[in-house]
């Protein structure tokens, strides 16, 4: 499933905008004033719209006989496949739901698992339907477990050392994404991110020797928007008497998911009839993951499913297969985990704006008579 986002709130600004240096001028007016970005965010999402329904006419007009053939393979899927790949998409939410466990028993607060399998169903259900989704899915997080007796700050520091965690497998499965093709751009890339890896160790190892101080002087050479985050996020993460050692966990299983999403990609080609190479998975994933990072508007999608088809093709797969496999993965592994967290967060925040006559009467209805 793809993972939510997390930002931190926007400052509200009412400064007018002024063309006082330029195209540079309305750029740095635009990031100081949460209006403009919302606005930009609004039409941007529109029109990311607009631009997936005008691919998808065409795509639908130009290959009718690839999509009745995709239906055909669909309705022949073997059902053992589905089912596998539905059983290992369970298995990624509760690792998901781990990770905010091991986080929040550090921090001294036993949260039980269903809880929070409950919480990441909506922060992500909320994260894919809310254009920069961001701030809402963490908030929401933040006051979901706040109600069961985590104070915010916790809650604030567990969205960060889980994204903490996952950034960094992120930039670790980049690096055989990369070496995949034996060409010098990728070893160069690999390289800087492996360069990358090993300056964030030595950050930690630094930190934990002196305070921390280290880190927070290597981090005030970060532009603006990412100075600030990272620098309360090392302020947090040492108040709080956080090691190193306390990211361990957290980071094996971000790679336990990432592993689960290949898995179920897998898995839906195989319902297909097609037993796919390693490498064509690698590809595959790291494409639609580059997709979705590049594309983070509904988890990305139509870039994702684009991406994913493509390089499937290119792996010699049929059309029909490539479509077809991809539509049950994106399913399997984004729409129905997306549709199940809005149904939980319509039932919490249902009550919360019923009238108080209504919230009675339901009350009433649903209490037993004596």
């Amino acid at each position: 499933m793809t993972e939510p986002e997390d930002d931190l709130p926007l400052q509200i600004s009412s400064t007018p905008m002024k063309p006082a240096s330029g195209l540079r001028g309305y750029y740095e007016q635009i990031k100081s004033s949460a209006e403009m970005r919302g606005k930009l965010n609004r039409y941007g999402t529109i029109l990311w719209l607009v631009i997936i329904a005008i691919a998808a006419i065409w795509v639908i007009f130009q290959g009718r006989q690839e999509l009745i053939n995709t239906f055909h393979e669909l309705r022949n899927a073997d059902p053992f496949w589905i089912a596998a790949a539905i059983l290992i998409q369970v298995v990624l939410l509760i690792i998901s739901s781990l990770t905010y466990f091991v986080v929040l028993r550090r921090l001294g607060h036993r949260l039980p698992l269903h809880n929070l399998l409950d919480a990441h169903l909506q922060r992500s259900a909320i994260s894919v339907v809310t254009p920069a989704g961001g701030p809402a899915s963490v908030f929401m997080f933040v006051r979901y477990v706040a109600h069961r007796g985590v104070p915010a700050e916790d809650g604030l520091l567990t969205i960060g050392v889980r994204s903490a965690a996952s950034t960094v497998t992120f930039i670790a499965a980049l690096i055989p994404a990369a070496l995949i093709g034996d060409s010098l751009p990728g070893a160069v890339i690999a390289a800087a991110l492996f360069a990358l890896m090993v300056f964030f160790g030595i950050a930690l190892v630094k930190g934990e020797r002196d305070e921390w101080q280290t880190p927070l002087a290597w981090s005030s050479r970060l532009p603006s928007w990412a100075r600030a985050r990272v620098q309360q996020f090392i302020v947090n993460f040492r108040d709080h008497g956080l090691r190193p050692a306390d990211l361990l966990a957290p980071m094996i299983l971000a790679l336990l998911v990432r592993i689960a999403v290949v898995a179920v990609l897998w898995a839906s080609l195989r319902a297909l009839g097609v037993d796919p190479s390693m490498q064509t998975m690698l590809n595959t994933y790291f494409a639609t993951l580059l997709a979705s990072t590049v594309i983070p508007v509904f988890g990305g999608a139509g870039a994702v499913e684009a991406v994913s088809i493509v390089t499937l093709r290119q792996a010699g797969i049929s059309a029909d297969i490539a479509i077809g496999a991809t539509l049950l993965w994106r399913l399997i592994d984004l729409w129905i985990p997306v549709g199940i967290g809005l149904l939980l967060h319509a039932r919490s925040e249902l009550p919360a704006i019923l009238p108080d006559s209504e919230q009675k009467a339901a009350t009433t209805r649903q209490s037993p008579r004596r």
